[in-house]
């Protein structure tokens, strides 16, 4: 594994007096502060499983930076290094070729020698703000060459946060919405309601994840998203038990003459979903809801927001340029789409949810009367897609439970209202079409 070099300058210090050497100058308590508050923010980045070695320049204010450092995140005491201070590269390299290669080398130093240092190692000009910080990690053919992989620095990083804490605020809140929803579940996971009400929530949490997928990463998303899909496909036969019954039960009202006893029809279907209750919720499931709840919530106070996805951290248009680029994508995906295929509608039907629950979320990042009208169109094309597909399911459900009843009153019953589902499925999509050539 390469060796990784972590460049700091020193936080801000006195200034210059004719009456005090240079190497004595100290860092003012305004730097002190703003340097201790800077590391405490970027904590999580800045541990590593590496072996790390920090070196420091004799110099005061550098020192004191480096103490700072090495309090903040209990690394051994720094090593002070001539060379840092007079900016002698070849003894750089010289010392970390010394070294194996599991290491992180922290240097805290002082401009323009630590900006020239990430110039010989990228061929890239640099220059570091009081306290900036930057990851390089030095090829290993070559160790006078590097790649520049994150630099950050307290002003810009305060700037961000007053940006991106709304961000994290938004995520965090609907993390607590989601282990609420967890636990109204686990003290009664007999309720369809509130079944429901936990898958959406795990939904949403994913959604408002997805909003902002290119600001956290691709791999940090899809870290997170597999984690809570897995947990919520834990609860879908469930849901599908549920929707059928509800399903069913509008037949019973609206279709008394449909089958000749629907009371025997529930009383299996309400049996099937206590047998999966009883086989599947148990301690093995209910650990994994609770892990996945723990990890989200840790995983999203640790979030880096990229601000070079913004075009100079002008967070508020790229949130409005991605909203409109979502709303025109799903509005033309339905217009557009064939909604006979059950892939492709739900696929749109997921697209749809995506949307307004990032419209719902984000709102007050957004603008108030496109959302408002957004969050309606993205629920009717939701419920109505949704009908599609869950007519389509519960089809294919009531066939299964056909197949297994042995009673044959009992088949026939399921037998009929698997049909009466795809009639109803083949109603709503011709109303669709309908509509859709009158507009």
């Amino acid at each position: 594994m390469p060796i990784e070099l972590l460049l700091i300058r020193h936080g801000k210090a006195e200034e210059r007096a004719f009456n005090k050497e240079d190497a004595e100058r100290q860092l003012t308590k305004k730097g002190k502060k703003e340097f201790t508050a800077f590391v405490t923010s970027i904590k999580a980045e800045l541990k590593t499983d590496k072996d790390t070695k920090v070196w420091t320049s004799p110099l005061k204010r550098a020192k004191q930076t480096a103490t700072i450092l090495t309090e903040q995140l209990e690394w051994e005491k720094a090593a002070e290094k001539e060379f840092i201070a007079n900016g002698d590269f070849t003894a750089l390299i010289s010392e970390i070729n010394q070294l194996e290669p599991e290491t992180r080398v922290v240097c805290v130093g002082h401009e323009p020698t630590l900006g020239n240092w990430i110039e010989e190692l990228t061929g890239s000009e640099y220059s570091f703000k009081k306290g900036g910080i930057a990851l390089v990690r030095l090829d290993e053919e070559d160790q006078t060459k590097g790649t520049l992989l994150w630099d950050e620095d307290p002003k810009s990083k305060k700037k961000t946060t007053e940006k991106v804490e709304p961000l994290r605020d938004v995520l965090s809140c609907q993390a607590e919405a989601m282990e609420q929803s967890y636990a109204n579940f686990r003290n009664n996971p007999y309720s369809p309601k509130l079944t429901h009400r936990f898958r959406v929530d795990m939904r949403k949490m994913r959604s408002l994840l997805h909003f902002v997928k290119p600001l956290i990463g691709e791999e940090t998303y899809t870290e997170l998203n597999t984690l809570i899909r897995e947990a919520s496909h834990r609860l879908e036969p469930l849901r599908e038990a549920d929707v059928l019954i509800e399903s069913c039960g509008e037949r019973a009202l609206l279709e008394p003459d449909l089958i000749d006893d629907y009371a025997d029809l529930f009383r299996y279907l309400h049996n099937d979903r206590r047998k999966w209750m009883r086989s599947r919720l148990n301690n093995s499931m209910i650990t994994a809801l609770e892990d996945m709840i723990n990890e989200t919530k840790e995983k999203i106070k640790q979030l880096r927001f990229d601000k070079e996805k913004t075009n100079s951290g002008d967070w508020d248009t790229y949130l409005e340029k991605r909203f409109d680029s979502r709303k025109k994508k799903v509005f033309t995906l339905f217009k557009k789409g064939d909604h006979s295929d059950q892939e492709a509608s739900h696929e749109v039907r997921k697209q749809a949810k995506k949307l307004r629950y990032a419209a719902d979320g984000y709102k007050e990042m957004l603008p108030s009367k496109e959302v408002k009208k957004v969050k309606t169109k993205a629920k009717t094309i939701q419920n109505e897609l949704g009908l599609i597909c869950d007519y389509q399911v519960n089809s294919a459900l009531l066939k299964e439970y056909s197949e297994k009843a042995k009673e044959q009153p009992l088949k026939k019953a399921f037998s009929t209202l698997a049909e009466r589902q795809m009639t109803l499925r083949e109603e709503v999509i011709a109303e669709i079409s309908r509509l859709d050539k009158s507009q």
